[in-house]
């Protein structure tokens, strides 16, 4: 009995075989062609208005939430602790910090 001539009615008769890998060349090629439609919007060319939402505020000094905002140097603070060193700055260090989100106000 030769088992490669017997019928197997369990495999599929329109199976064929997965393609093969790509060589190295091949699929350096198809990399620098573009996969997409030009005309198609992506995140690079995308135009959309301004967001409606208010812009996030960050504390000056340590970088995270602002809640508060000191009235004399304007500078945002995250919380008492921040604020107590903020009432012990110059005004060339408020001026600095500030300038650092290019809200400085130049006296002339």
């Amino acid at each position: 009995m030769n088992l490669l001539q017997v019928a197997r009615p369990f495999k599929n008769k329109n199976y064929s075989a997965p393609k093969k890998a790509r060589s190295l060349k091949q699929l350096l090629a198809q990399e620098k062609q573009p996969d997409f439609d030009v005309d198609l919007p992506t995140y690079q060319n995308i135009e959309s208005p301004p967001s409606i939402r208010p812009a996030k505020k960050y504390c000056d000094i340590t970088g995270l939430d602002a809640k508060y905002t000191d009235p004399k140097t304007g500078l945002r603070y995250h919380n008492a602790e921040v604020y107590q060193f903020i009432k012990g700055l110059g005004v060339s260090s408020v001026q600095a910090y500030l300038g650092s989100r290019n809200a400085a106000v130049v006296l002339k």
